[in-house]
């Protein structure tokens, strides 16, 4: 009976029994599968989590080292980005196919025979090429690119309208007097417009038609009656044609129109001293003296004329301003003109020349 009861205890204690009395070869090798399984395992795990930290890494770094640059980037304007050619000029948008076909155009020219060209497509686009380029130049200040692209126009459409006032106007200011009037005078037939008719008035006194002249200036007033310009052509035709009433007439009214022309002013007051009208110079470049101040040839040219006056007071006090505003050596020059003979001796004449002998000297030897 106690037998029996042993071996049903032995049964149910194999649970707690030693592990190694189980130990087999069968046993060892799943342990062993098993072990290697979990081994793999982990290593995966750790390979997945290691590249992770060292992806998270890089980005963490890269994100700085952005940031650190963008901090010490220099600015937009410190740059020195090399900018683009500005043009001087630029054409309107209707007109920017010229650019296109400037290479067309010279083509077209090159091996052409001179004269006009048939009224084609070719050729009116070379024309108005030409014209664009022609005016832009003018534009520009560039009379002479001007003159050779309008001439191109000139010679494939002779008869085209509204090119020969600005050929006219270019070659009057070439004093090329003869060509200015042949295209002015077909600038006037195709429209009567002032420029045409002024301009033409002028290119007819270069050539010395003063008839012509004349007319076509006197027209131009009507069309414009305050024109400046116009009154100065006038002026200056006149005095050519020694109707010194009608060029002092023009000239005032020119003046009038004109209040801060120097260099115009000096030319009338010298065109009424050598008329002989000492008083009304006399009268001008007093009245001139009173607003420039700081212009020795007037105060000279006045000193000259007040001696012709017989004021031979206000002649010196002109001088010695004069005297103030230039080199001793050139106002030395200016006194020695025959013009003031009538005063050479007169003491006060002698006393400022000698006071400017010894500026000069002393000026030179500074030197």
């Amino acid at each position: 009976m106690h037998k029996r009861k042993d071996e049903l205890q032995d049964i149910y204690q194999g649970s707690n029994s030693d592990p190694e009395a189980d130990f087999t070869p069968q046993v060892a090798r799943e342990l062993i599968e098993l072990r290697q399984r979990d081994l793999r395992r982990s290593r995966v795990v750790s390979f997945f989590f290691g590249s992770l930290v060292i992806v998270l890494s890089v980005a963490l770094i890269a994100v700085v080292i952005r940031d650190f640059l963008s901090t010490r980037k220099p600015s937009g304007k410190a740059r020195n980005v090399e900018k683009p050619y500005i043009p001087r000029y630029s054409l309107p948008a209707e007109a920017l196919w010229v650019m296109d076909y400037q290479q067309v155009a010279a083509q077209a020219d090159a091996g052409e025979k001179p004269g006009p060209k048939p009224f084609s497509t070719k050729w009116v686009k070379n024309a108005a090429y030409h014209i664009i380029m022609g005016q832009q130049a003018m534009a520009i200040n560039a009379p002479e690119q001007a003159m050779e692209h309008f001439q191109k126009v000139a010679e494939i459409y002779p008869d085209i309208q509204g090119l020969r006032l600005a050929l006219g106007m270019l070659y009057l200011k070439r004093e090329n007097y003869a060509q200015a009037v042949q295209h002015l005078e077909k600038a006037v037939q195709e429209e009567e417009g002032f420029d045409a008719v002024n301009n033409l008035g002028a290119a007819c006194i270069g050539t010395e038609d003063y008839q012509k002249a004349e007319k076509y200036l006197k027209r131009a007033l009507e069309i414009k009656p305050e024109s400046s310009v116009c009154h100065k052509n006038l002026a200056v035709l006149y005095q050519k044609m020694k109707r010194d009433d009608d060029a002092i007439f023009h000239f005032e009214k020119y003046l009038d129109l004109q209040p801060n022309d120097l260099d115009t002013m000096q030319t009338y007051a010298l065109y009424l001293a050598k008329l002989g009208r000492w008083k009304a110079a006399a009268d001008f470049l007093t009245k001139l003296t009173q607003e420039v101040t700081n212009v020795a040839p007037i105060y000279f040219l006045l000193a000259q004329v007040q001696v012709q006056n017989g004021q031979q007071d206000k002649a010196i006090e002109a001088l010695k301003r004069g005297v103030q505003l230039i080199d001793p050596d050139l106002a030395l020059a200016w006194m020695s003109r025959e013009e003031f003979n009538a005063v050479r001796n007169a003491g006060e004449f002698k006393t400022l020349v000698d006071q400017l002998e010894i500026s000069n000297v002393s000026l030179k030897k500074n030197k």
